[in-house]
């Protein structure tokens, strides 16, 4: 991505910069053209693939021709023309000017390829005009010969793929050497086939073979590669997954000097429960555990999350789906608002009543582009002063927003004004009982997308039909709970607020667009793309220049992946039920930072607005087989980082420097070491004694193998009576 990996520092959450459509009210006349005009800054002659976001926004400037001009640039409509049959601006069909007249978009093509025309205007000025290029998708058209041996180089015809443009050929999902490449219709890439090996006895595995190309990934063809039970080399990974007939490997000596990563899989997705690997005896065994799930205890946000499942499944009037928010005239600075806030933690919100909600005035201290902020007129004295409140205002209408509509999609405009609301209460603050572990900083609300409905449903009462997060407020003396000081609640609401912004257009996809159809995404995928999001919002502070921001909104994730990688077998990654332990979240977090190193961060796009949800949705998405996913991710944990000749870049994850961030401090002593340390066996060891342990499901268990001077090879066996695989890695 070309910045430089995050450096280790404190631990917290995220922000962004925001756009919406309006009906571009800017006074009865607008501007003068003899005064202003309207520029092209950038993004002017892109080319893109149909299907991907173009790489740079549209930046449009309305520039003063006369000094004296009295009327002001900022918050004036820029409005986007464009076939939105063929493209659609990410941030809405209009935005909003900001303080220095600039407005800015980015575009997401559609499946279509074509030439398009993007016009940018604004009421009496001369429009600008963009011209950009909306290629077909490459696509793998043969591969000659159709059967191939491991080393061999195939021939991999591909269709539309223009000259001189980068592309990758992948075999399942692992990336082929293009020894040389003729451009032309359709162009040839001669690629190198590489394969698994050690499977014991000759077999042929039929191999999806795919082309990348930047943010884009092809269909697939099949290739036939034969595997014959030939050595492990270094840097090889073999995946085998329990449920097809190849049940075993065969891991060379290699004269003693050996050595294997042995990770097995429990792969038992979305399915809450755990199970038994059994090591040793040159087997792995995998049987479902006669234990009780691990109990979870049920936190606020499972409440939030549960309620709004049973709220989509009510059959309930949403808010219309809308193309994008709709300007009106705001709500002036300093004017007054009531709002329903909830203040029970406890309450099943199905069954809420009017003792469950408080009914509090806010006035409003912030009115951005994209976004307003209201202050409950109950919070504490001596809390955020109007520089505090701008500050925190413009991080999330400037910087954070966008992040969350470039990546995401636009959430819904139920109130037509085109403008997220925030409102910070002490309310929230009394959600947190004194003394507890952790903090409620803030949340999101399905019920505020729903329209008043009291005799279908008598909790819709309290929607305050809009889109709106709730936040705390300093309490320094501690009146509503623990103190909290302003500078803690600074650093605390960015990340919350850029994570629920996330839920909040996820629902609009998942639920309102969908009708009585509707379901919010699952709970793992859900809160990793909320993370996802704290991540990308960091990028946008770093990008800024603000690089504490940025830290503070990196290294939550850290937190949380670091708790997740000192016992990983411990935590499933495909969680559905409660709302997601810190090590849970951690993992589904790395797990989807994973995802993009493979195929663009604008995938996230396409898991937030499609229909399918959770393990179907990732693998309708990516085009592979989850369990494939979830193995090589599993290797990559570990392998990253690492100098292993020949390992391929799939077992990576690019982004970060994770053994220089995520360090422990070993039992024994000594240096701090990488938080994920697998157990450590010999092949003597594990000829001659078994070991038992407890899994959760969709989890891995991390085995290092060495040869340690025994000359024997080790034939290895899977058994499984359940959903299951190994995936191993010869790195020496």
């Amino acid at each position: 991505m070309g910045r430089p990996r995050f450096v280790a520092k404190a631990l917290v959450l995220a922000l962004a910069i925001a756009a919406a459509a309006s009906c571009g009210d800017d006074g009865p006349t607008g501007l003068s053209p003899d005064q202003f005009e309207l520029i092209l800054v950038s993004g002017n002659g892109q080319t893109g693939l149909a299907g991907t976001v173009l790489s740079e926004p549209l930046v449009v400037q309305i520039r003063r021709i006369d000094p004296g001009a009295p009327q002001d640039i900022e918050d004036r409509a820029v409005s986007w023309d464009v076939d939105t049959l063929i493209a659609l601006p990410t941030r809405g069909l209009t935005v909003r000017t900001d303080e220095s007249g600039v407005a800015a978009t980015r575009i997401a093509l559609r499946d279509s390829a074509s030439d398009l025309v993007v016009r940018a205007t604004v009421r009496n000025l001369a429009p600008v005009t963009f011209t950009l290029t909306a290629l077909p998708g490459p696509a793998v058209s043969s591969i000659t010969p159709s059967t191939a041996d491991p080393g061999d180089t195939v021939e991999v015809r591909v269709s539309n793929l223009p000259a001189g443009m980068q592309a990758d050929v992948l075999f399942d999902g692992v990336e082929g050497e293009v020894v040389s490449r003729v451009d032309g219709s359709p162009a040839v890439l001669n690629t190198v086939v590489p394969a698994p090996a050690g499977v014991c006895g000759g077999t042929t595995q039929a191999v999806r073979v795919r082309v990348r190309v930047g943010g884009f990934t092809s269909g697939a063809q099949t290739l036939n590669v034969s595997v014959p039970a030939d050595p492990f080399e270094v840097g090889q990974v073999l995946v085998i997954e329990g449920t097809v007939d190849v049940q075993c490997a065969l891991l060379p000596a290699d004269g003693g000097t050996a050595k294997y990563l042995l990770v097995a899989l429990s792969a038992e997705f979305e399915q809450e429960g755990s199970f038994q690997v059994t090591l040793g005896s040159n087997s792995v065994t995998f049987a479902a555990a006669d234990v009780a799930p691990r109990a979870r205890p049920r936190s606020f946000h499972d409440r939030l999350r549960a309620f709004e499942r049973q709220l989509a499944a009510a059959g309930l009037a949403p808010a219309q789906p809308s193309p994008g928010p709709q300007r009106v005239a705001g709500p002036e600075l300093g004017s007054r608002r009531n709002f329903y806030v909830l203040n029970n933690v406890e309450v099943e919100l199905i069954d809420a009543t009017a003792d469950d909600f408080d009914r509090v005035t806010a006035t409003l201290r912030y009115v951005g582009v994209n976004s307003l902020l209201y202050i409950d007129e109950a919070a504490p004295a001596n809390g955020l002063t109007q520089q505090d409140i701008d500050r925190l205002g413009e991080i999330y209408d400037k910087q954070l927003l966008a992040v969350d509509l470039d990546f995401f999609g636009e959430p819904t405009d139920m109130d037509e004004n085109g403008r997220v609301v925030v409102l910070l209460s002490p309310t929230v603050n009394g959600l947190t009982e004194p003394d507890a572990e952790g903090v409620i900083v803030g949340f999101f609300l399905g019920l505020d997308l729903i329209e008043r409905q009291p005799d279908v449903l008598a909790v819709t009462r309290f929607s305050n039909e809009a889109e709106l997060f709730y936040g705390l407020v300093p309490d320094p003396t501690g009146e509503f709970s623990d103190p909290r000081s302003k500078e803690r609640v600074i650093e605390l609401l960015p990340g919350v607020m850029v994570h629920e912004t996330q839920h909040m257009i996820s629902w609009r996809y998942k639920v309102t667009d969908r009708g009585q159809q509707g379901e919010p995404e699952t709970l793992w995928l859900s809160e990793g793309m909320a993370h996802m999001a704290e991540e990308l919002g960091g990028d946008a502070a770093y990008d800024a220049g603000d690089i504490d921001l940025a830290n503070d909104l990196y290294a939550s994730n850290f937190g949380r992946l670091l708790a997740y990688l000192e016992e990983p077998s411990a935590y499933s990654l495909t969680v559905t039920e409660g709302s997601g332990t810190l090590e849970e979240r951690g993992a589904a977090w790395v797990f989807l930072r994973w995802i993009a190193d493979q195929y663009g961060d604008f995938i996230f796009r396409d898991l937030t607005q499609t229909p399918e949800n959770g393990v179907a949705n990732v693998a309708a998405q990516t085009g592979e087989s989850f369990f494939r996913l979830f193995a090589d991710w599993a290797v990559a944990l570990w392998a990253e980082d690492q100098d292993i000749p020949g390992l391929a870049d799939r077992y990576q994850i690019p982004k970060w420097l994770m053994r220089d961030i995520l360090l422990v401090n070993p039992p024994g002593g000594g240096d701090p070491v990488y938080a994920l340390q697998p157990l450590q066996e010999t092949f003597a060891t594990f000829r001659s004694d078994s070991i038992s342990e407890f899994v959760a499901g969709s989890s891995p268990y991390y085995i290092e193998l060495d040869a340690d001077g025994d000359p024997q090879d080790l034939q290895l066996w899977l058994n499984a009576a359940i959903d299951v695989g190994l995936a191993i890695l010869r790195y020496e």
